[in-house]
């Protein structure tokens, strides 16, 4: 009989009219509105999206600033030169080997 009592008591609780305009109340904060679970949701996988692309674009930074420290020789500078962009002095000719 303890089981049915209890049973009626939750039954009470959960179809009282202020229990009902409560779960109405949650369920729409929870699914309609700018601040609502759905959103939330959407937010935090574009924020994790952008934290990806910002943590890329500081390795290409830093990878960036080593090149230009290595770059401050004239000598590496022309080196660089030479192999990434492939240029030349005007009597020399160049053979790209592939």
């Amino acid at each position: 009989m303890e089981r049915k009592e209890l049973w009626q008591k939750i039954r009470k609780v959960l179809i009282n009219k202020y229990a009902i305009t409560l779960y109405v109340f949650a369920l729409l904060f929870m699914f309609l509105g700018d601040h609502s679970l759905v959103q939330y949701l959407k937010r935090a996988k574009k924020m994790n999206a952008l934290e990806e692309q910002l943590d890329m674009t500081q390795q290409e930074i830093e990878q960036a600033q080593s090149v230009m420290r290595v770059l401050d020789d004239v000598d590496s500078l022309e080196r660089f030169a030479r192999e990434q962009y492939r240029m030349h002095a005007p009597n020399e000719d160049v053979y790209v080997v592939e």
